[in-house]
């Protein structure tokens, strides 16, 4: 009796070290998830000298997807985003691709874009900062941030629940 006492203790000491610890890693209203707001970050267009901050464009729904051109899920979502693209940019909505630098130079994200005519904004995360700060762990990730900087959807694909995070966010011309 007395040996399970002190593993149960020993248990709920651990479990409590361990929730304290990772509720500490972001205050609860920031961070990248979903009702957090979104970490700013300042990341170089592709091809350009200038650079897109993200709480510059605070007013207006933001889409971020990370990918990467050797990423085969990543390329088959290229069409789902220029749908989602040429429905909502005219209503305000701002695309951002951020492209990570795993495996995959700057001129491979470029032949890329041209190939395959991609009409948003591709971003250069050369030393994947961006990438660690919103914890992306598999590509691609997709975040929706609201006019306020909210993350409102966090998910591999850009599905039909995403769909519907950004007809809430805009008027839709029936």
């Amino acid at each position: 009796m007395f040996i399970r006492s002190k593993t149960v203790k020993a248990a709920v000491l651990t479990l409590a070290f361990v929730l304290m610890f990772f509720s500490n890693l972001y205050p609860l209203e920031e961070g990248p998830f979903v009702e957090n707001i979104a970490p700013d970050f300042k990341l170089k267009k592709l091809g350009a000298n200038d650079s897109v901050v993200l709480s510059r464009l605070k007013g207006k729904p933001v889409v971020i997807v990370f990918w990467a051109v050797w990423c085969p899920p990543c390329r088959k979502e290229v069409p789902r985003i220029k749908e989602l693209y040429l429905k909502y940019a005219s209503k305000g909505v701002v695309f951002l691709a951020i492209a990570v630098g795993w495996r995959q130079s700057e001129e491979d994200v470029a032949r890329f874009q041209m190939k395959y005519e991609i009409p948003y904004q591709i971003l250069w995360d050369k030393d994947n900062e961006v990438s660690d700060k919103y914890y992306v762990q598999g590509i691609p990730t997709n975040i929706i941030v609201d006019k306020d900087g909210v993350v409102r959807y966090r998910d591999f694909a850009l599905n039909e629940r995403a769909e519907e995070v950004l007809k809430s966010m805009v008027k839709i011309d029936n």
